[in-house]
């Protein structure tokens, strides 16, 4: 996904072993998470594995 929507978005992982604080600073309360910024701030969250349309579908509704 990363490359087919490469200019609207950057992915980026967070190790959530190397990074403690984030889970709690970021409600996370199961992995995988997925947080979405907008201007540094979480605008939408997607938590839990689905299938890549399903996962482009969500990204390209909370970028419209």
């Amino acid at each position: 996904l990363s490359a087919e929507l490469a200019g609207d978005l950057t992915i980026a992982k967070v190790n959530i072993d190397d990074n403690p604080d984030a889970p709690g600073r970021y409600g996370v309360m199961s992995i995988p998470t997925m947080i979405l910024f907008k201007g540094g701030q979480p605008i939408a969250k997607q938590v839990g594995a689905v299938p890549k349309g399903q996962l482009k579908a969500w990204l390209e509704g909370a970028l419209a």
